[in-house]
């Protein structure tokens, strides 16, 4: 059992790294703010600039603009290394590829087995170029599916209750899943095959609710908290390290450029940088 002190220490270490950083608006008027992801050159992509169903983006210098058009409603945004950006639309229920030019807008997966997805959530890449996204809903068990990069299209877990934001491990060897509805942290191990094993449990928390994640170069979890207006980090074991304020509440997504880490908070129809000093995996 650890010391009274050393408890003590790490609370104390808690409340600074709290204390410590505060959200800067970056982007403003986004209709529900979701998705950011940024490309090789620091461009940062997001859901939703100005009315929804749009891309926008924000280039390195300021400058935001209306992207592309998607015809649907985007959720979740990832940027491939050939810098097409992958988004799960969870209006039209596909999972959709585009042009570095903001078009054409290629769909990857629209249905499996002959039937359409649920409501396409979020999404995440191995180092591969495999896609994983998640397929929630609130009335039935949602499901995790990866698409190969042969365009194969596999489900890989099912039963969850609304599976929502996704990441890979710095190592590949795991995947982690946000489950909504029951507020945890799930971590499943990758096959070579691509297949998962089990989830269990990395963190359990005590509120509502889990959303977007993304790994550090530390290999910890930073957490997006939908109600409580914060980012969460946990470490590789699943200790909570430290509670930041996103600057607002629905927060949705995170994501990293630099040493800074980017998030979408709905609640202020924005995006919010906050200076933590760590920046995400060697690619």
């Amino acid at each position: 059992m650890p010391s009274l002190r050393l408890v003590g220490l790490a609370a104390l270490l808690l409340a600074v790294a709290s204390a410590d950083v505060e959200p800067y608006p970056v982007v403003a008027n986004i209709t529900f703010a979701e998705g950011p992801a940024f490309d090789s050159r620091g461009n940062l992509y997001f859901c939703n600039y100005l009315r929804n169903g749009t891309i926008g983006r924000m280039t390195p210098e300021g400058a935001v603009t209306v992207w592309c058009e998607t015809g649907g409603a985007v959720n979740g945004l990832k940027v491939d290394r050939e810098g097409y950006v992958i988004g799960t639309d969870i209006e039209a229920k596909r999972i959709i590829r585009i042009a570095p030019a903001g078009r054409p807008i290629e769909v990857l997966t629209d249905r499996y087995e002959g039937r359409p997805y649920l409501n396409p959530n979020d999404l995440c890449l191995d180092r591969e170029g495999n896609i994983y996204f998640s397929d929630p809903s609130h009335e039935q068990p949602g499901s995790i599916y990866r698409i190969g990069r042969d365009r194969g299209v596999r489900r890989v877990a099912t039963g969850l209750r609304y599976p929502n934001g996704l990441a890979v491990s710095p190592d590949g060897r795991r995947l982690m899943v946000a489950e909504t509805d029951t507020n945890r942290i799930l971590v499943l191990q990758r096959r070579a095959d691509g297949s998962l094993g089990e989830p269990r449990t990395l963190h359990q928390f005590p509120d509502p609710s889990v959303d977007g994640v993304a790994f550090d170069e530390r290999a910890r979890l930073w957490v997006a908290r939908w109600t409580a207006g914060s980012v969460d980090v946990l470490a590789p074991d699943g200790t909570l390290e430290a509670s930041l304020p996103a600057g607002g509440t629905q927060v949705t997504n995170l994501c990293f450029w630099g040493k800074s880490l980017y998030v979408t908070v709905a609640g202020r129809h924005s995006i919010h940088r906050l200076d933590v000093g760590v920046g995400a995996p060697a690619p």
